[in-house]
């Protein structure tokens, strides 16, 4: 029972301390892996495409619902940037919200020349009901290094779970 234990806590001290180590981020990877790997049309899956290219970027960011990044990003040291005005940069990330369509909401990454998530988008929005919702949010890093700043709660896992759930009950498989 001690090994159990021991091996239990060495492991939560590793998780713990990896959690707050400092990443170095490059935007310019993210977007060339998203642009790389972007479809012609939508899978479905635009959270772990852009988290896949923020992987291979240096950020050690966790796959949740795509809306639920608007309070991550920040987290991870990422800027939202004020859509007032906004000129796209390449590595913004757009982060959209729920809709009646979509209880996931969606995230996508600015390539330079049009935004990508797990496709090839005509514009920040990827859809009708997008676009008649009509909000989003951005968010900048610059290159380099970044710290990560604190824990999510666990009401936000609570909302994150119940969206999957409503979500998966609307994918026909």
């Amino acid at each position: 029972m001690r090994k159990i234990r021991n091996t239990f806590l060495i492991l939560i001290g590793t998780v713990l301390v990896w959690s707050h180590l400092p990443y170095h981020y490059n935007n310019e990877k993210v977007a060339a892996y998203a642009t790389a790997h972007a479809a012609g049309g939508s899978r479905c899956m635009c959270a772990w495409y852009v988290v896949k290219a923020m992987w291979r970027g240096g950020c050690p960011i966790g796959l949740i619902p795509a809306y639920a990044y608007e309070k991550t990003l920040p987290q991870m040291g990422f800027n939202e940037i004020p859509t007032n005005g906004y000129r796209p940069m390449i590595g913004d990330i757009s982060v959209l919200p729920q809709n009646e369509k979509s209880h996931f909401g969606h995230i996508a990454v600015w390539n330079g020349k049009q935004w990508v998530s797990d496709f090839r988008q005509n514009s920040i929005y990827p859809g009708s009901a997008y676009r008649k919702n009509g909000g989003f949010k951005v968010f900048r890093a610059t290159n380099g290094w970044h710290w990560k700043h604190e824990w999510t709660s666990p009401i936000d896992w609570y909302s994150w779970i119940e969206s999957f759930v409503k979500g998966y009950e609307k994918i026909r498989f």
